[in-house]
């Protein structure tokens, strides 16, 4: 599974930004693990709301991301190489971070199963440019979950101050 990844990668290997991207993903990964509370795979709803405004990070300058897109690639490639050890609520605050640092607004959305014989839980990132669709989901995860909580919405100010520059 990791060798797979690996090679999927390597079509990312050649692009300067790829590398700072690369970078910037595990140093989110780091702060992703030492905001929840335990190594737990699948941490708790009180665990993840206590880590948004930690992973919170306003637009850096300089920042700069030819396809937004590969934020949610290189998120759930941190959290799956070498091994596994996070899953979509590490993948969504990595991503989280990242979208907002490089100044595209982004919230990070979590649900609770709307089948109430299962307790399990998801949690996402939206752009605010395009709030029905969810980053690297294939399908809309607000069919199988129940909204239950969505990140404040960041600064709007800080974002329009560089409206009219290539995306940071």
């Amino acid at each position: 599974m990791a060798l797979k990844k690996l090679l999927k990668f390597h079509k990312y290997a050649f692009d300067w930004e790829n590398y700072l991207l690369l970078a910037r993903a595990i140093r989110a990964a780091s702060l992703a693990r030492k905001s929840l509370s335990g190594n737990a795979a699948s941490p708790s709803l009180a665990s993840s709301l206590n880590a948004v405004n930690q992973m919170y990070l306003s637009p850096q300058p300089g920042w700069k991301i030819s396809d937004p897109e590969k934020i949610a690639l290189f998120a759930s490639f941190v959290v799956s190489v070498p091994v596994a050890w996070g899953k979509c609520v590490q993948q969504s605050l990595i991503a989280y971070r990242l979208l907002n640092g490089y100044g595209i607004p982004a919230k990070i959305c979590f649900g609770v199963n709307r089948d109430e014989s299962s307790d399990d839980g998801h949690a996402w990132v939206i752009r605010l440019s395009d709030p029905q669709q969810a980053l690297g989901e294939k399908s809309d995860p607000r069919e199988r979950f129940k909204l239950v909580y969505t990140s404040p919405l960041p600064d709007q100010s800080v974002f329009r101050r560089d409206a009219n520059s290539p995306l940071s």
